[in-house]
């Protein structure tokens, strides 16, 4: 089909073309020059030389294409088709498909290649018919019927011996291998050079998919990033880059910036100039479909629905028709939360099976994670929870996958941190309900059903931990998607709390705290923004400030006073609290994660003072707080703790007697210098209704093997350490309450993402009915006067109350403390202490010996000395 050519070296046209020429080979420096030198040559081509004018304006085209300035080449070649001097129109078509395949605009392209072949018949020559065969290739819907176009393509190039032009083909049989998920043209395409400075837009293209095929989003990103913001960019490549940034920027998360592009991709989408419909079909898809998530966050459902089905045959790849899928789900999912139609689920889930299965086939990673979140609240909200949490758990392993395929700890640690499991989703579907549902009584069941999930959570992870044999007779909670039953549910659990006590529940999802307070004649929810990332750090921190060296240091002081500031104003505490009415006293916490290592007792809230003024004091002055791992053991715990009152204890010391601290307490057994072996021992001969340990411990949230309480040792140190899984062993079926006095034995070891267990659990794993320990590293004489105390007020009081009393005795003075320690009421030296598991009394008949105890007991306190504090 190419015509060649003779000119004089005189003549003016030659030497035009020479210097056009000459100029193409400066690209991409002078791309306005060159092709203002082309139109210079065709300008002077005689009027009459039809096909020498078509032929170098096809070469014009040719040099623009070539040079990646495609809309440059597709504007030149629409001008010289549209040309009075287009006579011989066969090398302008050939160009124009060639400039569309290069685009993207395959169907088009394949237009043009038919009206070519159908023009040309058998007078089509080797080169043109291997160009049309690559056309044709990448324009075909059936990837067989590509891949044997691209073949035939190659191979006649290569016979004709242009191996520059076989080089393209075959990576274009590479593309498409990588595409349908091939792991050899995958690493084919990651083993060439990755010089981003000269790689062209397609090729980083190409790259981009290879990274996104092995899951290495971030390194994708930067690929993506890079060709963005090259100038070798041109305009009709700019919407390829953006929906593969799109896409990377769902699959990492990157809400904020993928916002804030929205309005840029919709400008981008839309030429200046151009009139609706007139646009091309890629851009008119892509920008129907952000248009679309745009309408249903307006609550315009029904328009979303109009659009999405007016572009639906627009799809014209796997991809699109992937994201067409998933986009009219999610309209469906939304117009049933507006009109609460059952017909609307069919529609729902056929779209979001059908986008995850497209997904899966061609590696869309962020598609088919998306779809199946969806499918999950779907599934949810039709009443179907196990098919919703199989859901739910597959988006979160291919994400738990995702995360472990990028590059940078901070990539990674926030992707962690904002993947939700199953019991995240399920608690935002019920609390979306519970505040979107119409009607007071519809509001009541889901916020009950919201708290049903929240407790779902919290046994899910623990129960088989703390009371193994009893978690299938305790897990008898209503499914979350059956209101009623979970209003029933909750009505048992507020008939089971005293008067003057609230269960306070807590859940953090990746960017919000859900609470819950339930109590007789009381139902609360309420979720604020927290982003669990920031509580992780928080709490981070306060860990390594709450050491003896930096406690003795006015500076360290303030520092973990101003970290427990941030974590109430971060988790909403003085809003919740300020729910709860004045005659609540005693509050039994049940959080989990992160929440579950905040020290709450120290955090502030408002409350009145006698003169009627507000001040912000600890949430101790106002509440006792008891910690359990779930409601649903909450009957077994008190079961335990009724068969198991009374006063013989058991206190074991690693120490030898002469360094004891410890008073002596009558129908108390002591064992200084204890070994393991004698601790256990003892416990096999003797039911004991009350044990404190006393001694040194260590946790290593990290690793397990470094987490151990201290005792005597035989031989070693080390034989005298026991670890929580040993500690667990224990005879403590007769134990009431468990006394650990030791440093950190209330951290513990991660399980999964969102639980721990640690000396706690083991306790009460062990039997026991309630434990005492300390979250992090304590002072032994403050340590010594609280329990001290503790042990007194356990005589007739509750559990919760008593710890309390020791704690306020710590921080107003009330305890004998050496001179040397600094500012003994701040929080961090009491507030480290909690109570875990039943809250009730201890001892038997608590009123007589309250009322036997109290005089005696104030009488002593009276006369003790008041310590000056700092």
């Amino acid at each position: 089909m190419s015509e060649s050519f003779f000119l004089e070296a005189e003549d003016p046209l030659a030497a035009a073309l020479e210097r056009a020429r000459s100029l193409s080979r400066s690209l991409p420096a002078e791309p306005a020059a060159v092709d203002a030198a082309y139109a210079s040559v065709l300008d002077l081509v005689a009027s009459d030389d039809a096909a020498l004018w078509s032929t170098l304006a096809a070469e014009h085209v040719s040099i623009l294409c070539s040079a990646g300035l495609l809309s440059a080449a597709a504007t030149r070649c629409g001008q010289y088709l549209a040309s009075e001097r287009a006579v011989v129109r066969l090398p302008l078509l050939l160009e124009r498909a060639q400039v569309r395949s290069e685009s993207g605009a395959h169907a088009s392209a394949a237009a043009d290649a038919a009206e070519i072949r159908r023009a040309a018949g058998a007078g089509l020559d080797s080169v043109d018919h291997a160009r049309l065969r690559r056309v044709e290739g990448l324009a075909a819907v059936d990837r067989d019927t590509a891949m044997r176009y691209l073949a035939e393509s190659r191979d006649v190039f290569r016979s004709l011996g242009d191996a520059a032009s076989a080089a393209v083909v075959e990576a274009d049989l590479r593309l498409l291998a990588a595409r349908d998920g091939s792991e050899q043209a995958t690493s084919d395409i990651l083993a060439e050079p990755a010089d981003t400075t000269e790689t062209s837009i397609p090729r980083a293209l190409t790259r981009a998919l290879a990274l996104r095929n092995q899951y290495r989003y971030e390194e994708a990103l930067q690929v993506v990033l890079t060709a963005l913001a090259s100038d070798r960019l041109d305009d009709a490549l700019r919407l390829p880059v953006l929906e593969e940034l799109v896409a990377l920027l769902v699959a990492l998360r990157r809400g904020k910036a993928l916002k804030a592009l929205s309005g840029v991709l919709e400008t981008l989408l839309r030429p200046g100039g151009s009139v609706e419909g007139t646009e091309p079909p890629a851009q008119r898809f892509s920008r129907t479909l952000l248009n679309a998530v745009r309408l249903v966050a307006d609550g315009e459902v029904g328009q979303a629905r109009a659009d999405l089905d007016a572009v639906r045959e627009l799809a014209a790849s796997d991809r699109d028709r992937a994201y067409w899928h998933l986009v009219s789900g999610e309209v469906a999912l939304a117009a049933f939360k507006r009109q609460q139609v059952e017909g609307r689920f069919a529609a729902t889930v056929t779209d979001l099976v059908a986008a995850a299965e497209l997904a899966e086939a061609n590696q869309f990673l962020e598609v088919r994670i998306r779809a199946l979140r969806v499918l999950g609240e779907a599934y949810e909200l039709m009443k179907l929870p196990d098919l919703a949490s199989e859901c739910w758990a597959t988006a979160h392993a291919l994400e738990e996958d995702l995360v472990a395929r990028q590059l940078s700890d901070e990539i990674r640690a926030t992707l962690l941190e904002d993947i939700p499991n199953e019991h995240d989703e399920r608690i935002r579907v019920a609390a979306e309900r519970a505040t979107s549902g119409p009607g007071e009584a519809h509001a009541a069941t889901a916020v009950a059903a919201t708290i049903v999930a929240m407790e779902s959570a919290r046994g899910a992870a623990i129960l088989g931990r703390v009371a193994p044999d009893a978690e299938r007779q305790l897990r008898r909670l209503p499914p979350p998607t059956d209101g009623a039953a979970a209003w029933t549910w909750l009505r048992t659990i507020a008939d089971a709390t005293r008067r003057d006590e609230a269960v306070w529940i807590m859940h953090a999802r990746p960017h919000r705290v859900h609470h819950g307070i339930v109590g007789r004649g009381l139902v609360h929810h309420v979720d604020v923004p927290a982003n669990r990332r920031r509580l992780e750090k928080l709490v981070e921190e306060l860990r390594k400030q709450c050491n003896e060296i930096r406690l003795r240091q006015p500076e360290g002081r303030a520092r973990v006073a101003g970290l427990i500031d941030q974590l109430a104003a971060e988790i909403g505490v003085d809003t919740v609290l300020g729910l709860v009415p004045r005659r609540i006293k005693r509050l039994v916490v049940v959080a989990g994660g992160v929440l579950s290592d905040i020290p709450l007792a120290a955090l502030p809230i408002t409350n009145g003072n006698e003169e009627g003024h507000e001040e912000q004091v600890p949430i101790l002055c106002r509440f006792a707080l008891s910690d359990l791992p779930c409601l649903s053991i909450r009957p077994l715990l008190h079961q335990r703790s009724d068969a198991n009152r009374g006063s013989r204890s058991l206190l074991v010391s690693a120490f030898k007697g002469t360094d004891d601290p410890t008073r002596k307490v009558k129908r108390r057994k002591v064992l200084t210098k204890a070994s393991p072996e004698d601790f256990e021992q003892e416990l096999a001969r003797t039911p004991y209704c009350r044990v404190r340990i006393l001694g040194h411990g260590q946790s290593d949230p990290g690793d397990a093997t470094r987490t151990w309480l201290q005792f005597a040792g035989t031989k070693t140190e080390r034989d005298g350490r026991i670890p929580p899984n040993r500690f667990q062993k224990a005879a403590l079926s007769a134990c009431g309450t468990l006394i650990l006095g030791a440093c950190e034995s209330g951290m513990a070891q991660r399980v999964g993402r969102d639980e721990r267990t640690g000396f706690v659990r083991a306790g009460l794993h062990a039997g026991a009915a309630s434990v005492v320990a300390a979250r992090w590293v304590t002072e032994v004489s403050i340590t010594a006067a609280l329990l001290d105390r503790f042990e007194d007020y356990l005589r007739y009081l509750p559990r919760d109350v008593a710890l309390r009393r020791a704690q306020l005795d710590i921080r107003d003075g009330r305890a004998a403390l050496p001179a040397e320690i600094p500012e003994p009421g701040h929080p961090a030296w009491w507030a480290c202490w909690t109570l875990y598991g039943d809250s009730g009394h201890q001892v038997g008949a608590p009123i007589l010996r309250a009322s036997a105890r109290v005089p005696v007991h104030v009488l002593r306190r009276l006369s003790r000395p008041v310590r000056q504090t700092e």
